[in-house]
């Protein structure tokens, strides 16, 4: 019965990984555009670069998530959380980033809660999980 709870445990991380595997892929195709929609003006050649490395970032983390549901849960969690935090700081010292700043905290914040959910479910459901 534990397996069962650990798949569906499994399931539900492989999910936000898809999820954050569209949502970085977003940020690597359309990037300038989705800028241009929070922001109202282009995006600077920083922005850009910005932009392509935290695409590549929710990429990355959402393949391992996919591949690898129960490696690293922790860590990504803390990327998350940590990426939160630098874009509320953004938000905070620089208004001409303020929008895309919040968007994409909101989206990390988002998806770490998530993963907490998940992490936090799967805990209580089947004991022997770590």
């Amino acid at each position: 019965m534990s397996g069962a709870h650990h798949n569906g445990g499994d399931i539900l991380m492989r999910a936000l990984g898809v999820a954050g595997i569209a949502w970085g892929s977003a940020i690597l195709t359309a990037g300038s555009f989705i800028w241009r929609r929070l922001d109202g003006q282009r995006p600077s050649q920083g922005d850009q670069i910005a932009l392509r490395f935290l695409g590549a970032r929710h990429v990355a983390t959402g393949t391992i998530q996919v591949l690898f549901p129960r490696r690293l849960q922790r860590v990504e969690i803390g990327i998350d959380v940590i990426h939160t935090a630098t874009m509320v700081g953004l938000a905070a010292l620089d208004p001409p980033r303020r929008r895309p700043a919040l968007v994409t905290a909101a989206v990390a914040l988002a998806s770490a809660a998530a993963g907490m959910a998940i992490r936090a479910r799967s805990s209580r459901d089947s004991p022997s999980s770590s």
